[in-house]
């Protein structure tokens, strides 16, 4: 059967005017609403953090590396330096981080947010001049998403199969937890990328770890054998008709190779930390990203598998531990995750516009009971 093709709309095509009405009159309270329940459920991972050593995370403060900065602060007690620029009108990050701040504030915890962009000199001066008087070492944990979902010229355009998915106006990530929210399943474009696309997605994604590591060892604050640099990592398939033959491909490989280059050159212990498809606000501008999502989902919500960000980021914790060995260079948080796509790929495959959305079920039910 032939599927429809549609527009893969930013955001599933939020009104944006009536999202920047709902993030100013109803962003500060999801925000604090969304923290408070989160914190409910934290524990202590044994991650061991000295008081004198900070964490620095980079990028997206709507997924998973917020995830990874509530863990840190609010469970492992840790000084938390979070850069990521975005738009106070337009986006929840803002108010997220207000919200993690305001609430590590009473807590007597270092928790700032610098609304920058983290690859520029200027900004890594300033979060550096910061940090240098109060502490004597830093981890760094880059979870910048900023790249062409586009394929190299070689490869030409194509088309993938995908799902149209409706996003939370307010939390601005992709919402599974209603039936009627999974709108249609069919063929959207992917273009292919320009050379300023290729030279963007390199710097942002791909060498933008070294950007920061050579100024830090240059201040001091890269100790060896002891800070930790990290970067959160996708490991797609090697046939991905969008991640594996386009630049997000070729800055995954470079940042590969710049963690190398930080390990020999600083004695940084240094990771990849591998993560599954999760329903974050970046996923939903990848071609294919929000099937794959939905699809692993369901499979992962049937085998009672399915993990939400939080418990990622306790996993996550592994890296801060003595006895994560920097040799393996990885912390595989995507191990039941790897494990469904040979079911996912005869399911996609099989798909078809009426099979949607009964094909997602148990995603709904699990997602839409941890909504409540």
């Amino acid at each position: 059967m032939t599927l429809e093709v549609f527009k893969k709309q930013p955001l599933g095509g939020v009104d944006r005017r009536a999202m920047v009405g709902a993030l100013a009159e109803r962003g500060p309270t999801v925000a604090r609403e969304m923290l408070e329940k989160e914190r409910a459920a934290l524990k202590p991972s044994g991650a061991q953090i000295p008081k004198d050593v900070a964490v620095i995370i980079l990028g997206g403060s709507n997924g998973i590396t917020r995830g990874l900065a509530v863990q840190l602060l609010f469970a492992e007690k840790a000084s938390v330096f979070c850069v990521h620029l975005d738009s106070e009108k337009m986006q929840i990050g803002p108010h997220h981080a207000k919200a993690i701040a305001e609430a590590a504030e009473k807590e007597g915890l270092v928790a700032k947010f610098f609304n920058d962009d983290a690859t520029k000199a200027e900004t890594i001066e300033r979060v550096i001049a910061e940090i240098k008087p109060n502490y004597r070492a830093v981890h760094v944990i880059n979870g910048i998403a900023a790249g062409a979902t586009k394929r190299y010229k070689e490869h030409g355009p194509t088309q993938v199969k995908d799902l149209d998915v409706a996003f939370d106006v307010v939390l601005q990530t992709p919402d599974f937890s209603k039936a009627e929210n999974i709108r249609k399943v069919g063929l959207v474009d992917v273009e292919v990328a320009t050379d300023v696309d290729i030279e963007r997605t390199n710097k942002f994604m791909g060498t933008s770890s070294l950007l920061w590591a050579e100024p830090l060892a240059a201040a001091g604050l890269l100790a060896k054998n002891e800070s930790v640099v990290a970067f959160c990592d996708y490991d797609y398939p090697p046939d991905d008709p969008v991640y594996a033959m386009g630049p997000l491909a070729g800055a995954k490989k470079l940042q590969r190779e710049t963690m190398t280059q930080i390990r020999e050159r600083f004695g940084a212990k240094t990771a990849r930390l591998c993560y599954p498809a999760v329903a974050t606000t970046a996923l939903g501008a990848i071609p294919g990203g929000l099937l794959m999502c939905g699809m692993t989902g369901e499979i992962l919500a049937e085998r009672g598998q399915l993990q939400t960000i939080p418990e990622l980021s306790f996993d996550a914790m592994e890296i801060f531990k003595p006895s994560f060995a920097s040799e393996h260079g990885e912390i595989r948080l995507d191990n039941d995750y790897q494990a469904t796509l040979p079911e996912f790929y005869k399911r996609r495959d099989a798909l078809t516009a009426e099979d949607v959305p009964s094909a997602f079920a148990k995603l709904i039910e699990v997602t839409g009971s941890s909504a409540r």
